[in-house]
């Protein structure tokens, strides 16, 4: 697992963070994102990341940043265990998003939708946005696993500055 600690002590805090599992750490956001925000952007996803490890990891790869904007994504190796249950798993995100809350008080929440092809992603997507609707969060839903689909459901969220009204039209539904 990467450790952040020391990059942490070089970076800006109040900037833009993505903490996630092994989807979101191969994403080259900063490249994605190009000049559509005025924020510094930090990935720190790590592969393989799991609800209980996302507990340990959480002051190192999000807290220390003490960012603005946090974007969370994981549940796609949790998903995929043996011994997975929805409630047992929204349990555990929600401790996380109090914790988070608690330690990252000037902070927005988002919680993107797990990116899996299991049979069971819809109904935990349903559950994590009725659990974004009940602690004050923001779910965003990717509809594909791709960077592209990512980056379309995202940037909105991120932008710091005012959209022209052709970009406007692209996200009216």
């Amino acid at each position: 697992m990467k450790n952040f600690s020391g990059m942490n002590k070089l970076s800006k805090k109040g900037q833009t963070v993505f903490f996630g599992s092994t989807s979101l750490s191969q994403m080259d956001l900063g490249d994605l994102m190009g000049n559509s925000c005025s924020t510094h952007i930090y990935n720190r996803s790590k592969d393989g990341l799991t609800i209980d490890r996302a507990q340990k990891e959480m002051e190192e790869c999000a807290c220390q940043l003490q960012p603005s904007r946090l974007f969370i994504n994981i549940g796609e190796e949790d998903i995929e265990k043996e011994d997975f249950t929805i409630d047992g798993f929204i349990s555990k995100y929600e401790w996380l998003l109090y914790q988070l809350h608690t330690r990252c008080d000037t902070c927005t929440l988002y919680i993107i939708s797990v990116m899996s092809d299991s049979p069971k992603t819809a109904k935990v997507n349903r559950e994590l946005s009725r659990l974004a609707k009940d602690t004050g969060c923001v779910f965003i839903n990717v509809a594909h696993n791709t960077p592209w689909s990512f980056l379309a459901s995202v940037k909105p969220f991120i932008r710091s500055f005012p959209i022209s009204f052709a970009e406007a039209m692209q996200y009216a539904g």
